[in-house]
């Protein structure tokens, strides 16, 4: 047999492999009960994956090197538009006018304890770290993917009691972000409720392509939580919201 054929045939199993190894990574990733582990493992699926399609393009340039030279060119080009950061930046955000003041909208938004009534994919928070809510609060969180719980931490980065609250997702890789922007409006308050994730060169490579669609998606669910706090703050009796607001529990403290 050719020394072409055998490498071409090498490199064909090889695919195969890296391709399953990704597939069984992926699945017992889902599994994961810590977000940690589900990152780790998605992280390394996806390297897994890009080695795949990395022998697939070897194989073109083997077996059809005319068509394998025409995939190369595309397969840089189409890497070296993700090389900058900021194309690979996925920012979401919703915003939405309230009928009450700023600090009776944040007595319910950073309340950790009502976050899973109003941000559908929570299950459960609860502040992990002791005393009141403060710059540098770890949040636990039990969120639901794809109808799998997972729990995760997220860090208080900044706090400005009433107004501001950003906390970033305790992970390895990246930083995904989530701020609440509360400003006082003629007919009450604005909420701006936005996040940003920065992709992966990697996972940039392999999904970049699904940007739109995600960015569609996230902000379809930033918009749907703000309406679904909407009755948490409106209908609320202002006696109730009064003592909320002087709860130690639900008043975040600087």
């Amino acid at each position: 047999m050719p020394l072409i054929t055998l490498t071409w045939l090498f490199l064909l199993i090889a695919t195969i492999v890296l391709l399953v190894s990704a597939t069984i990574i992926d699945l017992i990733a889902v599994r994961s009960r810590d977000f940690l582990l589900f990152e780790s493992r998605a992280v390394l699926s996806q390297r897994l994956q890009l080695a795949a399609l990395v022998l697939i393009l070897a194989n073109f340039l083997i077996g059809i090197p005319i068509v394998g030279l025409a995939l190369l060119v595309i397969a840089v080009a189409w890497t070296l538009w993700w090389v900058p950061a900021s194309h690979r930046l996925l920012a979401v955000g919703a915003q939405s006018v309230f009928r009450v003041p700023p600090s009776s909208v944040a007595a319910v938004m950073f309340d950790v304890s009502q976050q899973p009534r109003w941000i559908e994919s929570l299950v459960a928070a609860d502040l992990e770290t002791p005393g009141l809510l403060r710059t540098g609060s770890v949040i636990r969180q039990t969120v639901l993917i794809n109808g799998h719980e997972l729990i995760a931490r997220t860090r208080v980065t900044e706090l400005d009691p009433g107004r501001r609250l950003v906390t970033t997702l305790v992970v390895r890789h990246a930083q995904p972000a989530d701020v609440i922007d509360l400003q006082p409006h003629e007919n009450g308050t604005l909420v701006a409720y936005s996040g940003g994730h920065r992709l992966s060169l990697t996972g940039a490579v392999l999904g970049g392509w699904r940007l739109p669609w995600l960015r569609s998606r996230f902000e379809a669910r930033r918009a749907a939580n703000l309406e679904r706090l909407r009755p948490l703050v409106e209908d609320m009796p202002r006696g109730r919201l009064a003592d909320q607001k002087n709860s130690p529990r639900d008043v975040p403290a600087g």
